[in-house]
């Protein structure tokens, strides 16, 4: 069951969610912000976030951020992705292994780079702007 309230009413709310992968050592979650019909509220979305990453409960976790279809209504939520930002800079951070940004445009890049200066040095590592699937990241064995 998604431990969000709000998409367990409506679960095209929010999209964050875990998805499987081979590495059995890694927890892999997914995103993807264009597919979100509730992208603008951003208290829900944090909220959804938080959940899971609780849930995860510090277990090693990679990230992929796909964004098919992102636009610059989107990237207008700057505040959410700061506060998103934030809530990885902090405790869910430290087992945060691997971000992966797919199917990337130039509106993500420009949130990016708006975005850089309150990514922590740890977290500015291991973002990767990828030309990879979905189903190859799961794939992979190792990261």
């Amino acid at each position: 069951m998604n431990p969000c309230d709000i998409c367990n009413i409506d679960p095209t709310s929010h999209s964050f969610q875990t998805i499987p992968s081979d590495n059995p050592n890694i927890k892999l979650f997914y995103s993807c912000p264009a597919k979100a019909t509730k992208y603008f509220e951003s208290a829900g979305v944090i909220e959804h976030f938080k959940k899971h990453l609780e849930q995860n409960n510090h277990h090693p976790w990679g990230y992929i951020l796909d964004c098919s279809g992102f636009t610059l209504k989107h990237a207008t939520q700057i505040h959410t992705s700061i506060a998103l930002a934030d809530l990885i800079n902090g405790i869910y951070g430290k087992s945060l292994k691997k971000v992966w940004i797919i199917n990337h445009n130039w509106t993500i890049k420009i949130l990016l780079n708006a975005m850089w200066s309150v990514l922590t040095d740890d977290l500015k590592l291991i973002i990767e702007t990828s030309d990879k699937t979905v189903e190859q990241i799961q794939g992979l064995s190792f990261i």
